[in-house]
């Protein structure tokens, strides 16, 4: 080759070098100028491995300059001591937030991670994942100090408020140190199949519920949260497998004695079983005998009394009342018999439409928080069951409830009673699907009347 093109190729390749240097199409910064003399700054410090930042403008606007953001990611140094990487992300941050971009109102977010991020494929989700990974809320160099003390005590993964570890043993490990050391955080094995959110401190004997729950034969997932236990079984809900399930959550003791309600749900989550661990109820739902209102003497009680047949007694309705949401309706049982004769437990009901059409779908369930207890009527006396239910929407004219039909016990021949107010019939929002709440038969009940 002659030496004339030699030089002249010599000669292109340093032009093309400077154009290069002057035009580099891998700066790793693509944003203005500010940002990129901030984003040099937080690289060249000791503690930071690589950084990362994303620029879009939000919005132009000629005369405020619109708006912006820099999204930003410090990946931490694995080769520095854990105090040498926090120190030197929290002066990377004090950089990043005091970028301006004139003319424009920019909002710096930032997130600092620890090596490169791992695939996690799991039946549930795939995605990528840093061991570390924290975003400034309130003090990052305490969040930070938080999550290194975490890894080192054995998570895989850690954020600001979440901890993956890898199996049950693993996380009742970290859970005992981040209980130890005041770290609130929801803990998970890397499965996805238990995870623990405290409410709000670490409880170790619930941490030991779910664990154990998450280790029942035909158990998908053990979750706690919100103070509940959430268990998801991969059998049907009829089947004797989840059976055994809701038995085996029945039977525990729950944790410190306290009650903890619990749900067990089916494939699809189509049905859903709920109830208390160890059938331990709370106070407000332990049924206990109705207080008589302050001035009423109770009724003389005899065990020996029969009980109230159809002819002993004489059916009449409240009028209906209502309140925000809400609907109420009394039925009251006078004794127009001769002696005095029992009633106990929760009537009998069945509501109809104007064509005489029984509602479809209507779930009466007893007050839960009133037992069920023998009422003797003295003769001439009156007893009295309340429903409540929720205000249900008659805007497109659907069949309300015309009349009822209530019987002291299923099996007797019922009464058909209509609703009034002031002698005039009226309808009652109690339409297909309707949710009722009955109370069992009471001498009284504080805030509701009786007929005088």
């Amino acid at each position: 080759m002659k030496k004339s093109r030699i030089l002249a190729l010599v000669a292109a390749l340093f032009i093309v070098a400077v154009g290069l240097v002057i035009w580099n199409p891998w700066d790793p910064c693509d944003a203005p100028k500010p940002i990129c003399e901030n984003f040099e700054k937080i690289q060249d410090l000791d503690g930071i491995a690589s950084v990362q930042v994303d620029y879009a403008t939000m919005a132009i606007d000629r005369k405020d300059g619109g708006s912006s953001s820099a999204t930003w990611t410090v990946n931490l140094s694995e080769n520095q001591q854990d105090s040498a990487a926090i120190e030197s992300a929290v002066r990377a941050e004090e950089i990043l937030q005091t970028t301006v971009v004139p003319a424009v109102e920019l909002q710096n977010y930032s997130q600092y991670v620890l090596g490169q991020p791992q695939v996690v494929k799991t039946e549930a989700t795939t995605g990528e994942y840093y061991a570390l990974n924290i975003s400034p809320f309130e003090d990052l160099q305490s969040e930070l100090h938080q999550a290194f003390m975490l890894r080192n005590a054995g998570a895989l993964r850690v954020t600001n408020s979440s901890v993956v570890v890898a199996n049950p043993h693993d996380l009742q490990e970290v859970a005992s140190f981040a209980k130890e050391h005041g770290f609130d955080v929801s803990l998970e094995t890397e499965d996805q199949k238990v995870r623990y959110t405290p409410d709000p401190k670490i409880d170790m004997e619930k941490l030991a519920l779910v664990i154990d729950a998450g280790a029942l034969p035909n158990v998908e997932t053990a979750l706690y949260g919100s103070q509940r236990l959430s268990v998801h079984s991969i059998t049907a809900d009829s089947t004797v497998e989840t059976s055994a399930i809701q038995q085996w959550l029945e039977q525990r003791t729950p944790p410190h004695n306290d009650p903890l309600r619990y749900s067990v749900s089916s494939p699809g989550y189509a049905e859903i079983l709920e109830g208390w661990i160890g059938k331990a109820l709370p106070d407000s739902l332990i049924p206990v005998p109705a207080p008589l209102p302050e001035g009423t003497t109770a009724w003389k009680q005899d065990p020996n009394a029969n009980y109230c047949t159809t002819d002993d007694v004489k059916f009449e309705l409240s009028a209906p009342d209502a309140a925000v949401g809400s609907r109420y309706l009394s039925v009251y049982a006078t004794n127009i018999s001769d002696t005095p004769c029992a009633v106990q437990g929760v009537a009998n009901l069945e509501f109809f439409n104007e064509e005489g059409h029984p509602q479809t779908d209507v779930t009466v369930t007893a007050d839960p928080g009133i037992s069920p207890e023998s009422v003797v009527i003295p003769v001439g006396e009156t007893a009295m069951t309340t429903m409540k239910w929720g205000a249900m929407s008659t805007s497109q004219d659907p069949d309300e409830t015309t009349s009822l039909e209530i019987a002291l016990l299923p099996g007797l021949e019922p009464t058909k009673l209509t609703p009034q107010i002031e002698g005039t019939d009226t309808s009652l929002d109690i339409l297909d699907g309707a949710k009722i709440r009955v109370s069992p038969w009471v001498q009284a009940l504080e805030g509701w009347s009786k007929p005088n």
